[in-house]
């Protein structure tokens, strides 16, 4: 639907979840944010295209905010459909943008050595189906401005803290932030509104400061890749959910540690701290090492935490307040 002038929202299912594009049209450019899966553009994308009266020949620019599969994986396929259109993204997710294969090693794989854990072959084989990479024309480091038409400049963000390269799309005419991943509120849920699994931001800092300036825009419309439309009072409320979860995953993980008597892994705080979190499924409770993994890595850099090897697997011992 369009949710503002020249703005549109495309939800498309993800299981028992949806995921959003975003199609942005102006008199002499048009502007595609994210793709979904492999299938999403034919499927999607070109019905939605032409039930506008957008060519995707017309189409100009094609934005990934961020490497995940359900954002990139239609990328290939889209450039087949639009080869005029110049794919960008920003420079810090462009490697797994780009190769399928390090995304899944480097980032779904990142904890693997660490904390024991090893690939589910069967999930990595369904993403190398639903995502095919392709080259990008044009990386960003936020800040850049793109004309769609007469008097209207739309910018991308750099907006981190899910991913370190996370794009936002800011359209001053409308007050409209298209966010994708950018804010998580305190669960991602299902279509039917109930918990699916934790908010999976990575990078604390930057998480809280792209949370706090995306508090200080003026937005009358905020537009994320797995929520629905958020207008007026809503949109505050929802970033401030959205800071309050970082709150209470540090406050809980400090206090854990703090009576933990011996070093504890992170499975081991997974399973103590999930239920205190939120109610998604038990099996998703392991979505939360994604935060975890970024509170664990500030409080060593505070000096509050120290980290060893135990049994070939990372361990944590609380140490108290830097002095």
């Amino acid at each position: 639907m369009e949710v503002a002038h020249g703005v549109h929202r495309i939800e498309t299912p993800l299981g028992e979840r949806f995921v959003c594009m975003f199609l942005l049209v102006g008199s002499e450019n048009s502007l595609l944010i994210d793709t979904g899966l492999n299938d999403t553009p034919l499927k999607v994308l070109a019905p939605y295209l032409e039930r506008v009266g957008v060519r995707p020949e017309r189409l100009g620019y094609v934005v990934t905010t961020h490497a995940d599969f359900d954002h990139m994986g239609g990328n290939a396929t889209m450039r087949e459909l639009a080869p005029r259109a110049r794919f960008i993204c920003h420079a810090l997710d462009r490697t797994w943008i780009e190769d399928i294969d390090k995304l899944i090693a480097e980032n779904y794989g990142q904890f693997n050595a660490d904390h024991g854990l090893t690939d589910d072959e069967d999930v990595n084989r369904w993403i190398r189906a639903q995502a095919c990479g392709t080259p990008i024309d044009v990386e960003v480091q936020g800040g850049e401005r793109i004309r769609l038409d007469e008097g209207w400049w739309i910018e991308l963000w750099h907006t981190p803290g899910h991913t370190r390269g996370h794009l936002s799309v800011y359209d001053p005419r409308s007050r409209t932030m298209i966010i994708a991943d950018s804010a998580l509120y305190n669960a991602l849920y299902t279509s039917a509104g109930v918990p699916a699994f934790p908010p999976t931001y990575r990078f604390v800092e930057s998480y809280i400061a792209t949370i706090q300036r995306l508090q200080q825009t003026p937005i009358e419309t905020l537009l994320t890749s797995h929520y629905p439309v958020k207008r007026g009072a809503e949109v505050a409320e929802f970033l401030a959910e959205s800071r309050a979860f970082v709150d209470r995953v540090e406050s809980a993980l400090r206090d854990t540690l703090q009576r933990a008597a011996e070093p504890v892994g992170m499975q081991a705080l997974i399973a103590e701290l999930s239920p205190k979190l939120g109610s998604w499924p038990g099996a998703a409770s392991s979505f939360l090492i994604y935060p975890l993994a970024g509170h664990l890595e500030r409080l060593v850099s505070y000096g509050m935490v120290e980290v060893a090897y135990r049994d070939g697997v990372l361990v944590y011992r609380w140490k108290g307040e830097k002095q």
